[in-house]
């Protein structure tokens, strides 16, 4: 059971430093466009980099609550 929880872990952080690296990598490119087409106000900027955000926000609270129940069954152990 510790190392399936363990292989959960390893698999939410990684989904959280790949979100990260969306996130920026869309924050990037919304300033890129900007910096091209003048003025952001006009268009919805934003949308992607914050859905990433959110996911990486998402995944890195399963990640912190998997590492408390292994500590919880470790504590029973």
């Amino acid at each position: 059971m510790t190392i399936f929880l363990a292989l959960l872990i390893g698999g939410f952080a990684i989904a959280a430093a790949t979100a990260l690296v969306r996130g920026l990598k869309a924050f990037f490119d919304d300033g890129e466009q900007i910096r091209q087409n003048g003025s952001g106000l006009q268009e919805a900027f934003g949308v992607r980099q914050n859905r990433m955000m959110t996911q990486r926000v998402l995944y890195q609270g399963i990640a912190i609550l998997l590492v408390a129940l292994i500590g919880a069954l470790a504590g029973k152990a």
